[in-house]
């Protein structure tokens, strides 16, 4: 990274309000990221020197390398439809002990039915 391209970026960092909620724009995170990531942690440049550099908290330039924010979703899209209902079963046990397993209830009531 180029001394201009740091203090453009230190620039544009600046211009942003200092304080609880601070909002960093995503481009200039992701820029940030790929200096910390690609060029300035494999020059070997600790997080105390890159929070120099950058006036960011090192806990927030660690958290921005460690996930790429290209694999970043806030939001996704997603169609609700109605599910299905779910057909469900029952046992019937006669008192003379037989079974019938699986059938839906009207099934149970048809079969007590005829049994009656």
């Amino acid at each position: 990274m180029t001394d201009p391209e740091l203090r453009e970026l230190r620039r544009r960092l600046d211009a942003i309000p200092r304080g609880r909620g601070r909002r960093i724009p995503v481009e200039l995170r992701a820029r940030i990221t790929a200096c910390v990531v690609v060029k300035c942690r494999e020059r070997g440049d600790g997080w105390s020197e890159l929070v120099r550099k950058f006036g960011v908290a090192a806990g927030m330039l660690r958290r921005w390398s460690s996930r790429r924010t290209s694999e970043q979703v806030l939001l996704r899209r997603v169609e609700v439809t109605e599910a299905a209902a779910a057909e469900r079963t029952v046992t019937l046990v006669s008192p003379t002990g037989m079974r019938v397993e699986g059938v839906t209830i009207a099934d149970a009531i048809s079969v007590l039915r005829g049994l009656a």
